[in-house]
């Protein structure tokens, strides 16, 4: 009897541990582990939060630190991209990158973040973008290994956050919280446009 409690135990001990490794073992397949972004954060946290004055412009704050092995250039030209895609949902965005980037409307930089969170976005007026640049392995390349975040993908779910968007529940969201290491999300979904768009 005591031994089959002892075995009960152990199994069910085994099962936990199963359980609490299973997102970092998912690293060695096909796709790493779902790494978030951080909720927006602002004065006011309530949804419907917009830019009221556009066209909209963004820079980088000049003490942002760039992971040492990204192209700053290559680095660039993604988040200009990402940032043209959301204009085409919205063509008042009218963005346009400026420096320095303390006084754009939406400051990005690369800081330390949470071991949880790749982004941050901040909702309007606020509209500060920081990135990880402490514990993420970003990708710039067409495909990110199993044990990368794609930098593309994450820039365009946080600049949602910086324009009034809330995280979606929808997995296949470019909204959605999280964003799976080795997998890219490049366009919007309909969800995504319909939701902008019902905002501006």
């Amino acid at each position: 009897m005591q031994m089959a409690a002892k075995f009960r135990h152990q199994l069910l001990g085994a099962f936990l541990t199963i359980l609490v490794l299973q997102p970092f073992v998912a690293g060695k397949g096909s796709y790493g582990r779902r790494v978030y972004i951080g909720l927006p954060k602002s004065g006011n946290t309530l949804t419907g939060v917009r830019w009221n004055n556009l066209p909209l412009t963004y820079g980088f704050l000049t003490n942002s630190s760039l992971p040492a092995y990204l192209d700053v250039q290559v680095v660039t030209s993604i988040i200009d991209a990402a940032f043209q895609i959301w204009q085409v949902a919205v063509p008042l965005f009218g963005f346009q990158r400026i420096y320095p980037g303390e006084n754009a409307n939406i400051k990005i930089a690369f800081t330390p973040l949470d071991s949880s969170d790749y982004g941050i976005g901040y909702y309007p007026p606020d509209g500060r973008l920081y990135l990880d640049n402490s514990y993420v392995s970003w990708s710039t390349k067409p495909n990110p290994a199993s044990n990368e975040l794609d930098l593309f993908s994450g820039v365009l779910s946080v600049i949602g956050n910086t324009l009034g968007l809330a995280n979606s529940n929808n997995p296949s969201a470019v909204m959605y919280s999280g964003l799976t290491e080795g997998t890219v999300k490049r366009q919007l979904t309909q969800e995504d446009i319909t939701r902008i768009q019902a905002l501006y």
